[in-house]
């Protein structure tokens, strides 16, 4: 289930490359959007058409010799999940801070309204919010979240039969 929820990972990933291969010590900054339009068949016996924005706010921060000591992002996913003839509002928002030790990134602290998916009259079908830290493993292809190392605040399961239903 958490597919329906993964977005294009390359905004974030960019954000690593473009931290990590920064050689000047002052902080830099970018942001990237991306509208993500596409069919779930997956999560439920029928399909849902998402219609989303993915923004990432990336800023790196450098030691005195400019080597990455921490990478901020600042991301939102908004718009509409529609199934069924039944249209939910996705709104995601949260930071994400990257800490970095020589020149590897070991753990990522998430903060804000991790997710958040409602139905008619704004009740949510799906909402986490507060703090999740995760310890950081990097591989070829990319550097991601791992193991939880600690979660504070509302923490609701995502309950696959309840989602589906939410679709009238």
């Amino acid at each position: 289930m958490r597919a329906l929820l993964m977005l294009p990972a390359a905004s974030a990933l960019a954000a690593l490359a473009f931290a990590v291969s920064a050689g000047a010590t002052p902080p830099e900054s970018f942001v990237d959007s991306v509208a993500i339009q596409d069919v779930d068949t997956t999560s439920c016996s029928f399909p849902i058409v998402r219609d989303l924005v993915f923004t990432n706010a990336a800023t790196a921060f450098f030691d005195a010799d400019g080597n990455i000591v921490t990478l901020t992002l600042r991301q939102s996913t908004v718009g509409t999940l529609t199934g069924n003839g039944v249209t939910l509002r996705m709104n995601i928002r949260e930071t994400i801070m990257v800490e970095f030790e020589n020149g590897l990134p070991v753990t990522a602290k998430h903060v804000g309204q991790l997710d958040y998916i409602g139905g008619s009259a704004g009740q949510p079908v799906f909402h986490r919010t507060g703090q999740a830290v995760y310890d950081v493993v990097c591989s070829p292809s990319g550097c991601f979240d791992a193991a939880v190392i600690a979660r504070h605040g509302l923490r609701d399961d995502l309950n696959a039969a309840a989602f589906c239903g939410s679709f009238g």
